[in-house]
């Protein structure tokens, strides 16, 4: 589902949508680089899971950019930092088995735009852009393990949605918020 450009309340930030070209080849580079074990860890991916995704490639994270662009259960957008792509921010707009929708994700690809209020600022918006679709409760969930996503998700205003539960081999938490008018 294409979801439109938003701008953002820090004017070096934009969301924008995915590319296939552009963003598959920043995929292979994020995945692929020294961190990307460890990101797809922080994003809930098992052992398991992240052995048979990794190494990536250029196919691959086309597929994965193009499906980005084809869900229409999913809204997708690319961080974009004083131009350059950082990081990509998605909607899963149902439920799943663990998650009540709308469900909001983040994951920030460039390791050093990480703790510089890159996600803040863009769950801000997405938040707000939810709500301005009428939906009034959204929610998200992390890894127990994963204090950077679990302070970012509690800033923007976040609670504890029951306890944490086990998921494979994984411990995650829910969190719940309600948009504000």
């Amino acid at each position: 589902m294409k979801a439109p450009l938003l701008e953002t309340k820090n004017a070096l930030i934009r969301l924008v949508e995915p590319n296939v070209e552009r963003d598959a080849q920043l995929g292979v580079q994020w995945l692929n680089g020294e961190l990307g074990r460890v990101t797809m860890q922080s994003m809930g991916n098992t052992d398991e899971e992240i052995e048979s995704m990794l190494p990536t490639t250029l196919e691959k994270e086309s597929e994965r950019v193009k499906d980005f662009l084809d869900k229409d259960d999913q809204l997708n957008w690319m961080i974009e930092y004083e131009g350059k792509v950082v990081g990509t921010v998605w909607v899963n707009l149902n439920s799943s088995q663990d998650l009540p929708g709308p469900s909001v994700h983040i994951m920030i690809g460039d390791p050093d735009m990480r703790g510089k209020g890159v996600g803040g600022s863009t769950v801000s918006t997405v938040l707000e852009y939810l709500g301005e679709q009428g939906h009034d409760v959204i929610y998200s969930r992390h890894l127990t393990t994963n204090e950077g996503a679990d302070k970012l998700l509690k800033s923007v205003g976040f609670t504890e949605l029951g306890e944490p539960y086990p998921s494979d081999t994984l411990e995650f938490q829910n969190l719940v918020r309600k948009v504000e008018d």
